[in-house]
């Protein structure tokens, strides 16, 4: 029976462990036509030489060389040879004389091997990672394989091609490549030795031909490089000996055995910190796109994970797929159901790169993996994974292993206090590989939504909410959609006060309103006066008064029903600090006091001088500066190391110190309390109270003339203010820069602070703001040389200070009389 051709083509490239791509590149036959060959869609090709360079790069003897081209209708090599020299054929002649004998494969005695496939033309990056692959691979002795280990799709295989044509001239007797996943170790062997004019086919045993291949290699200065390995025993049988040939793997996998000792360089996805991604789009779409859209680009990074595989699919369907704009493409890949759809390009995808990973798990290994799909943090603990999956904490821990070594997880971040880390997380494209696959009425869903939900019905420190918010906010989002009112109004008061002290005060609004829409008169009182309480705080926080006072109001009634008297004490301060913003002080004595009592009945020291230190603030605003300190003094020493209400940790005490300090006229002190109380913000995180600090060494700067420094404190709570959107800090500020600019004679920088603190203060309807940013703008207007315009602004400042009994109306009459104003 006649041989096919496309039969006996697919047994020599299934032999080669080449693909119809990388044959293509070596060949230079075009790709379809290689495809068509095999399918069978062409059996008769015209062109003998393509056959013949195909044949070549398969390293097929002349008997096989003569067995494909009688399978193709063409004559045998003999023939061709008689036919060139007939016809002086000079092309046929030179690729048929590449087998000069009737059985030997071709060969060239003046060129060593070099069976890479081609470098990208776009590779960008990894400098560091050549830099170290290059000192190792150099080396005279080569004892250990060396490997490049990464996730699917971070680049190792084109990371490894790089480095061959970069050290090409370093290995004089060749680069050998083998794609060991799809090829057979027996014919690899074959292929090694092929290269150096060696047949090896009548070994028909694997130990026999291997014994053979490392004798070749042992004196040869050769790098092999053995790509996509999946386990020990594919590379054991193609190491040469120790010697100075260097071998260098490209796995997945983390845990080969053949690798024990070896030096591993484990490649991760481009640092976002870097220009690597942009440099990729770059290379594939033209640098004046790029810089031009470069927001978009660095966005659509972002999404991507900086995954290569991921940036060059996109940029490559950007370039050459019609009618695509790059906000486009960007607003598909914003939707993470739909991005891995997305990002798939002729033969290359990222899902079918992660599949191949995904199929080498059992079953009970992919449940697991898909049931981490369903954190949505930047990593998460091994005890919620077990808690998520439904499984022991031994068990977890062992498959969270298994993922690791696969790479298809990775190590998160560690607590301040563990050694190592105990956390894993997922690159973005592979948690929505998972993700994909978890079925939407999962039982893990509500397993997620328990989990957090008792998470936050115990106190944690910020670091550990700091890891944890991801996953939270994404229980709290899965909650709300699968109408799981409960679990998400108990979150939301939960996770509420972190996200305040983060300032981040958006994410913590659209959780607020949520909940309100939720809240039925069936909804438990306790988790209804919480709700109220905070949406009281986030619109106080965004100077909002009047709903804050409404909300309070209304979470007070249902204390008081409920007899809720902890949460009394905290609500009765909320509307005393409120009453006094808005410059009604003798409400906010009210308030304070009866809290007070309350606070003592229940004997929380934190509370009481969080109440003791309010009353302070309304004495030292109306002048009573002995009462104001005497209050100070007695809150300061209820403050206890120990008391579950204390800011310990944030810098509550510390600035209470300071601020004790400065008024007893200890300004180094003040300054020393005030600068370790600002490290302890920074390093928790708590962003109203930076603010605070920097405000109150701003003021002590001033006090000591060093108004430069003074300056830069209130810049930079200024700025920090601005991006929380704490309305009540940033007129604080404004109201500060404005008489550091007037003391600065900078009157065109104090007016802009005054106009700005007016239009502010009045629609936060603070009395004692809206006269500070009047007589500030008085004195703007008097430096001006505007006197009727300056003594309007005084006259109402005056009202304003008189009508709340601030102690500044002193300071109001001594301007007019410096102006000899009655």
């Amino acid at each position: 029976m006649t041989e096919q051709l496309a039969d006996i083509l697919t047994q020599f490239v299934a032999r080669s462990g080449y693909s119809s791509g990388q044959l293509a590149r070596l060949s230079g036959v075009p790709k379809p036509t290689i495809v068509n060959w095999l399918e069978g869609r062409v059996r008769r090709p015209r062109n003998v030489v393509d056959l013949l360079r195909l044949a070549v790069v398969l390293h097929l003897s002349a008997a096989e060389a003569d067995r494909l081209l009688v399978a193709a209708g063409h004559p045998s090599l003999a023939n061709l040879r008689e036919q060139a020299n007939q016809a002086n054929d000079v092309v046929l002649q030179e690729w048929v004389n590449k087998w000069d004998t009737a059985v030997s494969p071709p060969h060239f005695n003046l060129t060593p091997p070099f069976q890479v496939t081609a470098d990208l033309p776009y590779f960008v990056g990894r400098e560091d990672s050549l830099q170290k692959l290059r000192r190792h691979l150099t080396a005279p002795i080569h004892k250990q394989p060396y490997s490049i280990q990464g996730m699917p799709g971070v680049g190792k295989t084109a990371l490894a091609v790089h480095l061959a044509y970069q050290l090409r001239d370093a290995f004089p007797d060749g680069v050998l490549w083998a794609r060991v996943d799809t090829s057979e170790p027996m014919a690899i062997l074959r292929t090694f030795a092929h290269a150096y004019g060696v047949d090896v086919s009548h070994y028909s045993d694997l130990a026999s031909r291997s014994r053979v291949v490392r004798e070749l290699l042992a004196n040869k200065r050769a790098l092999i490089i053995l790509d996509n390995v999946e386990n020990s025993e594919q590379v054991k049988p193609l190491l040469p000996p120790t010697g100075p040939c260097a071998v260098l793997i490209t796995t997945r996998r983390h845990d080969l055995s053949v690798l024990r000792g070896a030096y591993r360089l484990v490649l991760r996805p481009f640092s976002p910190h870097s220009e690597s991604s942009l440099l990729l789009f770059r290379q594939i779409l033209g640098n004046d796109r790029v810089e031009h859209e470069r927001a978009l680009f660095s966005e659509m990074a972002e999404l991507l994970g900086h995954l290569p595989l991921a940036i060059d699919i996109a940029a490559s369907r950007l370039a050459y797929e019609p009618g695509w704009t790059t906000a486009a493409f960007l607003q598909r890949l914003r939707a993470e159901q739909r991005q891995l759809s997305e990002l798939a390009y002729e033969d290359q995808s990222v899902r079918l790169s992660f599949n191949a990973s995904y199929e080498m798990l059992s079953e009970a290994e992919q449940q697991f993996f898909t049931a981490l799909g369903a954190f949505a943090g930047e990593d998460f603990s091994i005890e919620a994974a077990a808690v998520v999956a439904d499984l022991s904490l031994v068990d977890a821990e062992d498959k969270l292993r298994r993922l690791y070594g696969l790479s298809l997880l990775r190590y998160g971040r560690s607590a301040s206090n563990a050694p190592i880390s105990s956390r894993y997380g997922f690159h973005p494209l592979l948690r929505a590989f998972a993700r994909e696959r978890l079925p939407h009425d999962s039982p893990v869903w509500l397993r997620l939504i328990k989990y957090y939900v008792k998470f936050l019905e115990h106190p944690h420190d910020f670091g550990i909410l700091d890891m944890e918010v991801g996953n939270i906010l994404g229980a709290l989002e899965v909650a709300w959609q699968k109408e799981q009112t409960a679990e998400f109004l108990q979150g939301v008061n939960g996770i509420y006060r972190f996200l305040e002290a983060r300032g981040m005060y958006e994410t913590a609004g659209d959780l607020l309103a949520r909940a309100e829409t939720a809240v039925t008169p069936e909804t438990n009182p306790a988790t209804r006066l919480l709700l109220y309480l905070n949406t009281g705080h986030l619109a106080q926080k965004q100077g909002e008064y009047i709903e804050a006072e409404t909300r309070y109001e209304t979470a007070l009634t249902i204390a008081r029903e409920i007899n809720d008297r902890p949460n009394l004490s905290h609500i009765l301060r909320a509307l005393g600090v409120l009453a006094a913003r808005r410059g009604d002080y003798v409400l906010a004595d009210a308030y304070y006091t009866e809290g007070l009592t309350l606070a003592r009945e229940l004997g929380h020291g934190g509370i009481v001088s969080n109440f003791l230190r309010g009353l302070g603030v309304q004495a030292w605003m109306r002048g009573d500066f002995a009462r104001a300190e005497a209050f100070y003094e007695e809150g300061l020493a209820l403050m206890h190391v120990d008391d579950a209400e204390s800011t310990v940790g944030t810098g509550g005490m510390m600035w209470g110190l300071g601020v004790l300090a400065q008024e007893q006229g200890d300004l180094p002190l003040a300054e020393r309390y005030y600068r370790e109380a600002l490290a302890q913000a920074r390093n928790a995180g708590h962003q109203e109270r930076i603010v605070v600090l920097l405000r109150s060494l701003a003021a002590l700067a001033m006090a000591q003339g060093e108004l430069e420094t003074a300056e830069t404190h209130w810049q930079e709570a200024l700025k920090l203010a601005r991006a929380l959107g704490h309305r009540w800090q940033i007129a604080r500020v404004l109201s500060e820069l404005g008489e550091l600019f007037l003391q600065q004679q900078e009157i065109k920088a104090a007016n802009a602070a005054f106009r700005e603190l007016y239009e502010l203060a009045r629609m936060m309807q603070s009395q004692e703001l809206v006269a500070s940013a009047q007589f500030g703008l008085a004195r703007v207007a008097a430096h001006q040389g505007d006197l009727p315009r300056a003594l309007q602004y005084g006259r109402e400042s005056l009202d304003s200070y008189t009508a709340i009994g601030h102690f500044r109306v002193n300071e109001v009459k001594a301007w007019f009389r410096s102006l000899h104003v009655a």
